[in-house]
Parts: structure tokens; sequence; C-alpha cells
């Protein structure tokens, strides 16, 4: 048997809290996948912020955690499923909608149901008008395809924080925050992650019988 990466029609269930106590898993199911790596990173340390004012259409948009180049374990012409989930404790002013952010390469198609997005990137709003600084737990899991050009293919994978102003107006202003390792009480225990998983669809070769 042998694991080979191929376009995959994938069924998608994803969920997410934005509770402040609790947070539920986001999930999603798709064939007969088969786990290929998995990659787990944590936020920095301090608070990691970012805003603007003016703003213009576009936003403010900044890292979580440092972006990957992460294989695709496939022949040139295949696909590999990438499952990226973000979960952090967050706030933002007033008027801030505010929104993590998946940005790939030119070969990424991220699965969402936001037709205007480009195809290499996606947004999960965690809130549209601000927390008034009140912290809150927000979950997402994006679910993306990547096709190779190439064998064993390097594809980008960047998961922004950032924000836009009430709207999506120019004008304005916005600004957000996600809670660091060491954030004073009674946030401690609060960082970004982000773990990444590679999935490719496993088949069954069978050699020639004499």
């Amino acid at each position: 048997m042998k694991a080979i990466c191929t376009r995959v029609a994938i069924a998608l269930l994803l969920f997410s809290s934005l509770a402040a106590a609790q947070t539920e898993v986001p999930t999603f199911t798709a064939g007969n996948l088969k786990l290929e790596k998995t990659i787990f990173q944590v936020g920095q340390f301090t608070e990691l912020s970012t805003g603007c004012n003016p703003c213009t259409e576009a936003g403010a948009f900044t890292p979580l955690v440092a972006p990957l180049e992460v294989i695709c374990p496939a022949r040139a012409g295949e696909i590999c499923t990438f499952a990226v989930h973000v979960d952090a404790a967050v706030r933002a002013d007033s008027g801030s909608e505010s929104a993590f952010e998946y940005v790939g390469d030119s070969q990424t198609t991220v699965i969402q149901n936001v037709p205007q997005s480009p195809p290499n990137s996606g947004f999960y709003m965690w809130t549209l008008n601000g927390t008034n600084s009140e912290v809150f737990s927000a979950s997402h899991t994006f679910v993306a395809l990547v096709k190779n050009s190439k064998d064993s293919q390097k594809h980008h994978v960047e998961i922004d924080l950032g924000c836009f102003v009430s709207g999506g107006q120019s004008g304005g202003s916005c600004f957000v925050q996600a809670l660091g390792l060491f954030e004073q009480s009674p946030h401690f225990g609060s960082p970004v992650t982000v773990t990444t998983q590679v999935f490719c669809e496993r088949k069954e070769e069978q050699g020639d019988v004499d």
C-alpha cells in the first residue's frame, strides 16, 4: 500500500465558538485521507497587536506566528489537504471588524463560503464591532487544497491577525490584540497556538500478477 496524493472530494463540517470561557474545536471530515505531518506553533511571549489610523479598505494584518513553507509529499499535478487550526485569546477596540486570515501561495485554494475572497486566501471574522477590549477565545480551522507543480513542492502557509474599520470602509481606526505566553493575570495560560496538518489521499496500488 502506498500513500499517493490526488484530488479528493471533501465533505466539511467547520464550527467554532466565540465563548469567553470555552471554545469548541472545529472539525472536518475528508474521505480516506492519511495524515502525513503535523506542525505545532506557539505564539510569542508578549502581546501581538496590529491596527491602523486612518485605515484603508485593506485594514491592518500581521502574522500570528512565523509563516511556514510546508511540503506536500506528492507528485507534480497532485493535491494535498492542509488543515490549519488557530486558537487564541483576543480582544478588539470598538468599531473593529476583526479576523484571522489564511494566506497561501498561488497553488492554494481555501475552502470557504466567501466568493469575493481570492482563492489563495480566506477570512474568519471573530468579531464585527469590537469587544470593548474584553478578552475572549477565538478558534477556527482553515482547510485548503494545495496543488503541486513539481514533486514534493513547498507551499506557503501564513495565518494573520488583523482588522478592518466597521463597515469595511476607508478612514476611521481599528485595533486588535492576541495574548502572549506571559500575559498578566487573569489571563494566564492563553497563548496563541497554530497547528498545521498535512493530509494525502490513501490509495492502494496492486502490482501485476503473473
